[in-house]
């Protein structure tokens, strides 16, 4: 009877301990299973990359800002738009790096960028004014006014998208031209992309 009790308690123990490392393997696989779907999703999802104007022409009768809007990873970028500011400022003058309702903006919708297919876009630098914007005219009185160090053209703007995964993402931007730029150090720290 004793035997038998002794061999009804090592079964339990025994049966107790399979179910714990069955049950602490399960942990360790689904463990694994989440950091490799992690390590997919980052490895295969759209990256945006926006490349600035290399140069602002101030011969035409309108100061193109082209850009460039890249997908870098390996699947597409959905729901692209973005927010995108391209003025010129005087000496001394702060941007307003504020794209909410109220602070006037050019709006860029894509729809879907592919890898490897860029979305190249061109926007006129204008003075936004509260309901619209100026188109503005590279004058021989602005061009010498960049060319003294009086103003300088900002370029900034902010994409938003969605990967084939359904992660919202965002990239910014600030691009100075001219010798009169603005804060630097506050035009760098823009440049950022979202931690997801």
């Amino acid at each position: 009877m004793a035997k038998a009790n002794h061999t009804s308690r090592w079964n339990k123990l025994l049966a107790l301990g399979t179910f714990l490392a069955l049950l602490l393997s399960t942990g360790f696989a689904g463990l694994q299973w989440y950091e490799m779907r992690r390590a997919l999703q980052v490895d295969q999802r759209a990256w945006i990359s926006v490349v600035g104007p290399p140069n602002f022409p101030l011969e035409g009768a309108a100061i193109p800002a082209s850009i460039q809007i890249a997908n870098t990873g390996k699947t597409p970028a959905k729901h692209v738009e973005g927010d995108v500011i391209a003025t010129v400022l005087k000496k001394g003058e702060e941007p307003s790096f504020d794209f909410s309702t109220g602070h006037p903006h050019t709006k860029i919708r894509t729809g879907v960028i592919f890898p490897n297919a860029p979305f190249n876009v061109t926007i006129p630098v204008a003075r936004y004014g509260a309901h619209s914007e100026e188109t503005i005219v590279p004058t021989p009185e602005l061009r010498q006014e960049i060319a003294n160090g009086e103003s300088f053209i900002l370029f900034i703007g902010k994409i938003s998208y969605v990967d084939i995964f359904g992660t919202s993402h965002w990239t910014s931007f600030c691009t100075e031209a001219g010798s009169a730029t603005g804060d630097v150090k506050k035009c760098v720290s823009y440049n950022d992309v979202d931690d997801n």
